[in-house]
């Protein structure tokens, strides 16, 4: 929610970077890009997103998030093991706040076998249907996850989940992307071993990829790159991944094939002024969370009767 510095434990893998991140910084660039695009503008989130943030991200389970991921009008999110994190009650509370859906075909209530959130959601955006399902780590199985304990689900086999539902949303959605939480050595498993998927935007596993990993999958031809591309930026909203794609559309099928991919990395350093809606809304949130630590002022207790009488 706030900027701070990339831990001296990152050195060597990372570059080491001071105050960078913050909500209001984020707001800001997806404020610009969405004024200055000529294109539809996708915000997406790959998960883990509501636990281990800050004091004030603590104080509220996760709910300061969401109000900003809300404010800015995110389209969806694929929770992350982490998201599971909290006592079932807060995790529950995150859900039903969020205006924009969680997305995970590979999470399953253990006795019905039914997904928990909806494994996909379909938007059209300027004429186009566009599919996002999302698939999460195998390590929401493991103990300290405790809602997912409480609620009583568990990680099913992602390739298994996507090779069956991947050919379903292509008979519904012009283009299919994947919200990942299984990380950067799994996603290229699944774009290899799942066709049909067209990007994937991944987590979990706080790669940092400069540009994106093309996958390949097919041949390259003047109207279609022959890849799957994988992007990841990191962690903690230090940097935004910024990626463009264009599509090709078939006249002849109506088919649509990725003919060109370019991403980058943005940082979320100093130069990024705080967007003043953003900076409220933490203000707000910082308010009752002082409200919340005010020590409770003792009840006047009566005066003894004799000192009543004189």
């Amino acid at each position: 929610l706030y900027p701070f510095d990339i831990s001296e434990k990152h050195a060597g893998t990372v570059p080491q970077m001071k105050n960078v991140g913050g909500a209001a910084r984020r707001g800001t660039y997806v404020k610009q890009v969405r004024a200055q695009s000529n294109w539809p503008v996708l915000l997406l989130d790959s998960g883990d997103t509501t636990y281990y943030t800050s004091a004030l991200g603590k104080a509220f389970h996760g709910l300061v998030d969401v109000d900003v991921m809300n404010t800015l009008e995110y389209m969806a999110m694929c929770p992350g093991n982490h998201d599971f994190q909290w006592d079932s009650v807060h995790t529950l509370n995150n859900l039903k706040a969020s205006k924009f859906p969680w997305v995970c075909a590979n999470l399953v209530d253990e006795k019905t076998g039914k997904p928990f959130l909806p494994p996909y959601v379909i938007r059209e955006v300027g004429g186009v249907r566009i599919a996002l399902f999302g698939l999460i780590t195998q390590l929401v199985n493991s103990e300290p996850y405790v809602a997912r304990e409480q609620l009583g689900l568990r990680q099913i086999n992602p390739i298994e989940v996507a090779s069956k539902l991947v050919p379903e949303l292509r008979k519904q959605a012009d283009i299919v992307i994947c919200l990942s939480h299984l990380g950067i050595y799994q996603d290229p498993k699944l774009a290899r071993e799942v066709p049909g998927i067209d990007v994937i935007l991944g987590g979990h596993s706080h790669a940092r990829l400069a540009t994106p990993t093309m996958v390949p999958v097919g041949t390259p031809s003047a109207t279609f790159i022959g890849a799957v591309p994988v992007v990841q930026a990191f962690c903690h909203g230090s940097e935004i991944g910024h990626t463009d794609v264009i599509f090709y559309r078939d006249l002849a099928t109506g088919r649509y094939s990725l003919m060109s991919c370019k991403g980058w990395l943005v940082s979320m350093d100093s130069t990024v002024p705080d967007d003043p809606t953003i900076v409220k809304l933490l203000e707000r949130w910082e308010a009752k969370r002082r409200a919340l630590q005010a020590p409770a002022q003792p009840a006047s207790s009566p005066a003894p009767a004799a000192a009543v009488a004189r």
